[in-house]
């Protein structure tokens, strides 16, 4: 959503944009035929070669003339803007319409089952496959870390297990229930996605929360802020937990809109939680404090980690190095420590 509400917010700052450009154009094109054609007929009219009222008369039909030439200059304006908004309205049109699960049964996804991805492929349209015939089985009940470089297909498997995507081929277990038999409000509640840049309504904080959890009470909020470590600077806000988060979470900083989203992530207690890249704007001394309690909190539960510090990868007891869609090695950390290979630069290094 906040990629899409980022586009379109692109493309109307082009549209408004070309709409400074034009009206001013059309006024600096109103203000010299009217300054020329005064300084002319003036002339003229010391000449005694034309009278004052041919100048008036002259003077009104240019007025005419050019607020002709303006009108038409502003309907391109308005032809431009029309045709960004129908192109985002067909791109609603023609989307693929997500396939109902209503009828298929809600099921219980424990904490400490297993992940199993089978044979996974995945690609978009037009693009290079991300995944191929990808295989991997995460422990249930563990930290884990994907790692790999930009663009190795770690963000992708991340929202294939939360339901996000669906693959081209292939599946994915969690313990004993295939995600294709259960229905998605059943997956999506209970395996929760954090991404780099969360998205934010412009409402309060309390009912930022209560949009994907309609019976989430005050305390639970307000726990799950203390763990994230956001209640301090939410109790630093003019309205504390009522106060109107800005469009996109404008009016917070990028490190206390990730602290929130985690926070909202967590307020139910999810048995898998992803974190993709979700502390990313915290500097290594906030960010330490937050996984540490985040981690200490969620003991006996499943959260996976996508990130490229080395501070945040080694919380992992468990790894998988991930390079161009396939999966290159996998084990506990303390194992991987003693095998050469590029995961140690993941370990060690920044990247």
């Amino acid at each position: 959503v906040f990629q899409c509400d980022s586009a379109l917010a692109n493309v109307t700052f082009g549209t408004v944009q070309l709409g400074i450009w034009t009206g001013t154009f059309s006024q600096l094109i109103s203000n010299v035929g009217s300054v020329a054609l005064l300084a002319i007929g003036s002339q003229l009219v010391i000449k005694e070669e034309l009278s004052i009222g041919q100048l008036l008369a002259f003077n009104s039909m240019q007025g005419n003339l050019l607020a002709f030439v303006a009108a038409v200059i502003g309907l391109v304006d308005e032809y431009f803007r029309s045709q960004t908004a129908v192109g985002r309205l067909l791109e609603v049109i023609d989307a693929k319409a997500e396939e109902s699960s209503a009828r298929k049964p809600y099921a219980n996804i424990l904490e400490d089952f297993d992940i199993a991805c089978q044979n996974i492929s995945f690609y978009h349209a037009g693009r290079v496959t991300l995944l191929d015939n990808f295989s991997l089985t995460i422990p249930g009940g563990r930290v884990v870390a994907l790692i790999g470089r930009s663009g190795c297909g770690k963000s992708t498997l991340a929202k294939l297990m939360a339901g996000l995507y669906q693959p081209q081929s292939g599946g994915i277990r969690m313990g004993p229930y295939n995600l294709d038999d259960i229905s998605l409000d059943c997956l999506r509640e209970q395996v929760v996605y954090v991404p780099q840049d969360a998205h934010f309504w412009s409402r309060s904080i309390i009912e930022n929360f209560q949009l994907g959890h309609p019976n989430v009470t005050f305390e639970q909020i307000v726990k799950a802020c203390q763990i994230a470590d956001a209640d301090d600077f939410i109790g630093q806000l003019p309205n504390k937990y009522q106060t109107i988060l800005g469009e996109f979470g404008a009016n917070l900083s990028g490190g206390q809109r990730q602290r929130l989203a985690i926070a909202r992530a967590i307020v139910n207690d999810p048995p898998i939680l992803i974190l993709d890249e979700s502390t990313a704007s915290l500097d290594p001394v906030s960010e330490g404090e937050v996984l540490d309690n985040l981690l200490h909190h969620r003991r006996g539960k499943t959260t996976i980690m996508i990130s490229h510090r080395p501070a945040t990868i080694n919380r992992a007891d468990w790894i998988a190095l991930i390079n161009k869609g396939q999966l290159v090695l996998e084990g506990e950390r303390k194992a991987l420590l003693n095998i050469p290979g590029e995961h140690l630069n993941f370990l060690f290094y920044p990247s």
